[in-house]
């Protein structure tokens, strides 16, 4: 029997964690294209999956961020 957790980032249902029967870590499956680089990625529990989705988009708002102060300060 399988276990999974749906795994939430602020507002965004960021993907799902499965463990098949047998297995050890979690895989995740990404339900936003904003957390594909998250795609087929193994977790030990959905608190760690939780906090590399966090992560994840936290560090995305940063480069999106920095590229446009670089765009308005030419």
């Amino acid at each position: 029997m399988s276990k999974s957790y749906v795994i939430e980032v602020g507002d965004d249902q960021a993907g799902l964690i499965i463990r098949e029967e047998g297995e050890r870590d979690y895989l995740f499956h990404a339900a936003l294209d904003t957390y594909n680089a998250l795609e087929g990625r193994r977790f030990a529990n959905a608190l760690l999956a939780e906090r590399a989705a966090a992560a994840h988009l936290s560090s995305r708002r940063r480069s999106r961020n920095a590229v446009r102060a670089e765009v308005f300060s030419q």
